[in-house]
């Protein structure tokens, strides 16, 4: 079971996207948000509507408290970590879809994002890693290969107080240290599915299933 209520979500429906609020998660069911209580299955189609600050449709979770507030958090607040297990089902044209991401208030882009990509026929998984605050690019730091859609993988993003982050895919992991050029900043964690495309028909798009997902900080 996956607890819904430390998450908001946005869905791409609506101009901007709409956000649903935690006080709403526990009933929250339609085709964009599919929660059995076992799992939810994610679905953003590359016709769906969008944030201010992004030209691409999501159905993605933001951390919240149990009040419904925004939770952010300093890395050297504690042990911070994301853990979930999915699978992609559904992929757009141009093949990626983001499934999960540390990202920093008042930042313009996210720390970490990982991404599923397909391409030649298979799928990967990559680690996107912003180095500092305002590099143009975040280059791959890790990608875990031959993933096929509809197959089932783990992950653990997790921040320790002295900065160090941890990934792991798998049994396939990388750490990193934070650069002090992001040691001012407030995280929060994201999970979902976030289509980075924008064109097509309806029924393109990107479907993640989460079977468990889990938030702490210690």
């Amino acid at each position: 079971m996956i607890d819904v209520t430390v998450w908001s979500v946005t869905l791409p429906v609506q101009t901007p996207a709409q956000v649903v609020a935690t006080k709403a998660m526990p009933s929250l069911k339609n085709k964009y948000f599919d929660n059995n209580g076992q799992r939810i299955v994610f679905w953003a189609p590359v016709t769906g509507s969008h944030t201010g600050n992004s030209n691409y449709p999501r159905s993605e979770l933001r951390e919240t408290s149990k009040d419904g507030k925004h939770r952010n958090w300093r890395y050297n607040s504690g042990i911070n970590t994301l853990k979930g297990e999915l699978t992609v089902n559904q992929v757009p044209s141009e093949g990626r879809v983001v499934v999960a991401q540390i990202h920093a208030k008042n930042a313009p882009t996210p720390l970490l994002k990982l991404v599923y990509r397909y391409e030649k026929g298979t799928g990967n998984i990559d680690v996107e890693y912003r180095f500092k605050p305002k590099d143009k690019k975040s280059p791959v730091i890790l990608t875990v290969p031959k993933v096929p859609l509809n197959k089932s993988f783990s992950y653990t993003l997790q921040m320790d107080k002295q900065g160090q982050l941890t990934m792991l895919i798998g049994k396939s992991g990388k750490q990193v240290k934070l650069d002090k050029s992001w040691q001012g900043y407030d995280f929060y964690f994201k999970a979902g599915v976030y289509t980075l495309d924008n064109k097509g028909y309806s029924n393109e798009g990107g479907k993640v299933t989460y079977t468990k997902l889990n938030v702490s900080h210690k």
